[in-house]
Order: structure tokens, then C-alpha cells, then sequence
């Protein structure tokens, strides 16, 4: 019985084959980022967190459980960078609203029907209780988004369309 066992041990060992986790290609994911025009680490966590002509942006980011038509889903609000011109514009508006400029950055959810949507930005450094105040460029407008909730590093937002948003303190 042993040499049955051993036997069939064996064999196992002979005719299994090896299987390795694949490698992440680096070599994509970094052509990926670049594409987006974004760093590695902003591309594979959502973020924004440097930006041409601001020192000291906060970062931004969105990850899945955007909420639609009143449901938490898995879908995700893709949080991308914008021109220099934008900057500039969003830079106008918190001026002309006594705030500062936390961030600038282009919202999209790519198949995704945005009715009764929410989504949640980490947004570094906002405290809760803090007055923050989210602006969409509309038309080259500047309109303001209802702001939903306030939490550490968080802030909430009605998102119903993809477009310019910046956020004010």
C-alpha cells in the first residue's frame, strides 16, 4: 500500500504542472498612465495628484460604489485630469468666492446612466465639518453641485454628468 501511495505521489509530481502568478507588464501600465497623462501611482489608484502650475494639489480620487438611481453600485466615477486653462478658471472662481481651490479635475463614468447619481471624492485634506463647496463648468459657466456629505478626506456630491469639477474650501 505504501508503494502505492508513493507511487501515485510520484506521478502527481510528475505530470502536474507549475502555475505562477503572471507578472503585472509594467511596460503597459506605465504606457496606460502616460496615454492618461497621468504617474503610475495616479493611474492605478484613480487619482489626480499633481497637476501643471500648482504646487500643492490635493489629491482626488474615486473608486467604485458609485451610487445611481438611489443604489450602490460597482460602478466607478474615473477621475481625470484637465488642461492648464481650467486651472486657471477654477483658480478665478474660488477667488471670486473668498475659498481656496482644493482641486481641479474631469469627472466621467463611462457606461454608466446617471440618474440620482452620488459619488464620493477623497479629497485630501478636507476635515469633517469643513465648508466645501463643488463647482461643474457648464457652458463656461461656473454652476454649483449639491454637496451631500462632508467626512474626513470625503466629500460627496451629486454627479450628473461627466464635466470640470473643482472643489472649493
Amino acid at each position: 500500500m505504501k508503494k502505492l501511495i508513493a507511487l501515485s505521489f510520484a506521478l502527481a509530481l510528475t505530470f502536474s504542472t507549475t502555475v505562477c502568478a503572471a507578472e503585472p507588464n509594467l511596460d503597459k501600465i506605465d504606457t496606460l498612465a502616460s496615454e492618461a497623462e497621468k504617474s503610475l501611482p495616479e493611474y492605478v489608484a484613480n487619482a489626480v495628484s499633481e497637476m501643471e502650475g500648482i504646487d500643492a494639489v490635493s489629491t482626488v480620487a474615486s473608486a467604485s460604489n458609485l451610487v445611481t438611481d438611489g443604489k450602490t453600485t460597482n460602478a466607478t466615477c474615473v477621475v481625470g485630469k484637465v488642461e492648464t486653462g481650467a486651472i486657471e478658471y477654477a483658480q478665478q472662481k474660488a477667488a471670486a468666492v473668498g475659498g481656496n481651490m482644493l482641486a481641479v479635475v474631469e469627472l466621467t463614468a463611462p457606461g454608466v446612466t446617471l440618474v440620482d447619481a452620488q459619488v464620493t471624492l477623497n479629497v485630501v485634506g478636507v476635515k469633517a465639518g469643513d465648508t466645501v463647496s463643488v463647482y461643474k463648468s457648464v457652458k463656461g459657466e461656473w454652476t454649483a453641485v449639491d454637496v451631500v456629505a462632508i467626512a474626513d478626506d470625503a466629500v460627496t456630491i451629486k454627479f450628473d454628468s461627466k464635466g470640470i469639477y473643482t472643489v472649493i474650501k
